[in-house]
């Protein structure tokens, strides 16, 4: 199915959602545009959103229990306005493991996720 053919209120998994997709808040307003999709694909686990606030805005992390809405026109978040850009600012070290790394001896240390 072509992304053109999807009715675009229908909901749809986290991993067909485009980049730029409008984010709405709670108060129905436009805060942003989706910037990245945080989950693992090998184990079908969405852990959240990215979104840019604004055209100058700061990038937020919105937790997956906070996504109320998943379609191919906008993503619906359970926040306010207010609340979203009250966030802290993303931070791209969250995206790393701790765990085994080396390639001749194997020691602990922070490995990059494989998937977002």
């Amino acid at each position: 199915m072509s992304q053109s053919s999807l009715d675009p209120e229908q909901p749809i998994a986290w991993r067909a959602v485009p980049e730029d997709t409008p984010v709405r808040s709670a108060d129905g307003e436009s805060v942003g545009t989706l910037y990245d999709m945080l989950g693992s694909d090998q184990e079908d686990i969405f852990h959240g959103i990215v979104v840019h606030l604004g055209r100058l805005g700061h990038r937020v992390f919105v937790p997956a229990d906070q996504v109320t809405l998943l379609t191919p026109s906008h993503v619906d978040v359970s926040l306010t306005s207010a609340e979203l850009h009250a966030l802290p600012v993303h931070d791209e070290e969250r995206q790393f493991d701790l765990g085994m790394v080396g390639f001749i001896r194997k020691h602990v240390g922070w490995k990059q996720e494989k998937d977002r």
